[in-house]
């Protein structure tokens, strides 16, 4: 009796995955290019090809022999082993591969006040967008210039600016913490930024501190105190009745956290106030306030007497100059009234203007004298 192996049937699912697989599998190599170098193609026939292994883009040879295309190749990739650095074991060992990415999160803090904080992770964010892969160890002036110079495309100049300086403090930190052996940032050019905002002058404050009673009631207040004052509009906005101390003002400027003692008794004699005139008026609002400069009316969230907040005082203003036809983009803001103070201060001669803004260094003295071309530089001769 003779026994047949019965049949296995296949089950139609199996049969389907199994001709995927064939159709799926690589092509067999075509022997007459085995013998080629890396990176040859020939897309169609005699036309050849090199495709470059670190960017994955083809680089035309064109038409030509095989032996020329095949020397050319060979020269090219021979070029590009050259091109390719190489560390020895020992260097790998010791390359812990930390990346800037890395290194934004060591940058220290300490000691620095929130408003710096703040503008920093916003750097740090675009930093880390466009550098935060790159290992410490193989960041390159290249790397730091080709982010500078996309900014200056955009016309963001400061931002340039501030973006390198940043840099610079994050390398120098990588250096000192072993991650980098020298400061990439260093080499780069700082961007020229041409200021565009306009000085303010004296007329131009008389004409927008005219039309400030058409705003808001506590505007010209403001204006009077930051003129005689020349504080910024930080302090302005914070400036609080027991800051008079006897014959003076101990105020703290919360930018640099450098303390100013300022006379009562100083005096404008542009617009014929003294600090303490300015600083009566302020408390003869008819309201109850711990703040020189503060709402006379409750509008929305804001209650009689709250302080003034530094976005309105730059808003109000600006409608304010508005109204009296000083228009364009390069119109002087709020701020200007600072330089407009020193500048009436210097030109009064008895007031060290230095001190009263509080600068550190003549760099920053000097800036804010500044005229920008508003006005021409006045020769002084004194007695012989």
């Amino acid at each position: 009796m003779s026994m047949t192996k019965p049949s296995i049937a296949m089950p139609s699912k199996n049969v389907d995955l199994l001709t995927g697989y064939l159709k799926m599998a690589a092509r067999p190599r075509i022997r007459k290019r085995a013998s080629w170098p890396a990176n040859l193609h020939e897309p169609r026939p005699g036309y050849y090809v090199w495709r470059d292994p670190r960017t994955r883009k083809s680089v035309t040879l064109g038409y030509m022999p095989i032996e020329q295309a095949i020397f050319e190749v060979v020269e090219a990739n021979a070029r590009l082993k050259e091109l390719t650095p190489s560390k020895r074991l020992v260097e790998r060992m010791n390359d812990t591969g930390e990346t800037i990415a890395d290194l934004l999160l060591k940058m220290p803090n300490d000691g620095v006040k929130q408003a710096t904080i703040d503008q920093r992770k916003y750097l740090d964010r675009a930093i880390k967008a466009r550098l935060g892969d790159v290992k410490c160890s193989e960041l390159t002036t290249k790397h730091v210039a080709q982010v500078l110079e996309a900014y200056e495309k955009q016309g963001k100049m400061q931002w340039a600016v501030n973006i390198r300086s940043r840099l610079r403090a994050i390398c120098r930190r990588g250096m000192a913490l072993g991650w980098m052996d020298k400061n990439p940032a260093e080499a780069t050019d700082r961007a020229r930024i041409k200021v565009q905002r306009q000085r303010l002058t004296l007329d131009a404050f008389n004409a927008i501190r005219a039309k400030s009673g058409e705003v808001a009631p506590w505007l010209e207040n403001a204006m009077l105190l930051a003129l005689v004052s020349c504080q910024d509009r930080s302090t302005i906005a914070r400036w609080e009745r027991s800051f008079v101390k006897g014959d003076e003002v101990i105020l703290e400027r919360s930018k640099t956290g450098v303390r100013i003692a300022i006379p009562t008794a100083i005096r404008l004699n542009a617009i014929g106030m003294s600090l303490a005139d300015v600083i009566t008026r302020c408390r003869s609002t008819g309201v109850v306030s711990k703040y020189l400069i503060h709402h006379v009316r409750r509008q929305g969230l804001t209650n009689v007497g709250d302080p003034v907040q530094r976005g309105t005082i730059s808003t109000r203003f600006a409608v304010a100059r508005k109204l009296a036809g000083i228009k364009g983009k390069g119109a002087p803001s709020f701020h200007e009234i600072r330089s407009l103070g020193k500048r009436l201060y210097i030109e009064q001669g008895n007031v060290d203007t230095k001190a009263l803004l509080g600068h550190k260094s003549d760099t920053m003295a000097d800036l804010y004298a500044d005229v920008r071309g508003i006005e021409p530089v006045k020769v002084r001769i004194g007695t012989i």
